[in-house]
């Protein structure tokens, strides 16, 4: 793996958390492989319903990343990185806000478009404030 995959694999990562703050859903499917596993769901269509259903229900949201590990496994790059996701509540909920900090442990691969998402699980380790706000 070259430093310009490394480069090319955080700008991916920082583009996705980008996405997700902008609810740009489009560019969320263009981070995905085909057969992703992340999020508990399978598939773009799948995980993009799934986020969709936590980020389409709160205001404002501020997904931040550091503490970037990469590292290679063959064809694959395993990416650990640290978050920290703060979620604003709307409607019935302004006012209140949920946040969470904790790891992502990713699994990207290079495809003739580019580093995509093949697998995340993401772990939790400290919560603020009330899940409802993402429909929890």
């Amino acid at each position: 793996m070259t430093g310009m995959d490394r480069v090319a694999i955080a700008d991916s990562l920082f583009a996705m958390a980008a996405c997700l703050d902008d609810k740009d859903w489009a560019v969320l499917a263009a981070t995905l492989t085909d057969d992703t596993r992340s999020y508990g769901s399978v598939g773009v269509a799948e995980t993009g319903a799934r986020v969709r259903y936590c980020l389409d229900r709160c205001g404002a949201t501020q997904h931040l990343l550091g503490n970037v590990r990469i590292d290679q496994d063959g064809s694959d790059a395993v990416v650990r990185s640290s978050f920290r996701a703060f979620h604003a509540g709307i409607g019935d909920l302004a006012g209140i806000t949920y946040e969470c900090m904790g790891d992502y442990d990713d699994r990207w691969r290079h495809t003739s478009g580019g580093w995509r998402l093949a697998a995340r699980t993401v772990r939790i380790r400290a919560e603020l404030g009330d899940r409802r706000v993402i429909g929890m």
